[in-house]
């Protein structure tokens, strides 16, 4: 049951790799003895929980810059009063 109020906290997005990794470190402090991977598929499958899989972020890509602003300052950054440049 445990892994089902966890499975809620996530809202869906653990695994069962991940909820091994959560459900192991509850289990460690309380029960001294580490869950396996697999007791926790076959828990979660017979639970019928199921993780949310995200969309995948596609790369960026580099463009080509349509405007090219001109170069007034030329490197020369000194100036005689604030606010000049």
């Amino acid at each position: 049951m445990q892994e089902l109020h966890a499975h809620e906290k996530v809202e869906g997005i653990y695994g069962y790799r991940q909820m091994k990794t959560n459900m192991n470190r509850i289990f460690k402090k309380k029960l001294q003895q580490k869950l396996n991977h697999k007791r926790i598929y076959r828990l979660m499958k017979i639970a019928g929980l199921q993780s949310v899989i995200r969309k995948k972020k596609k790369p960026y890509k580099r463009s080509i810059p349509q405007h090219v602003a001109e170069n007034i300052l030329n490197r020369n950054f000194k100036a005689e009063k604030p606010n000049e440049k």
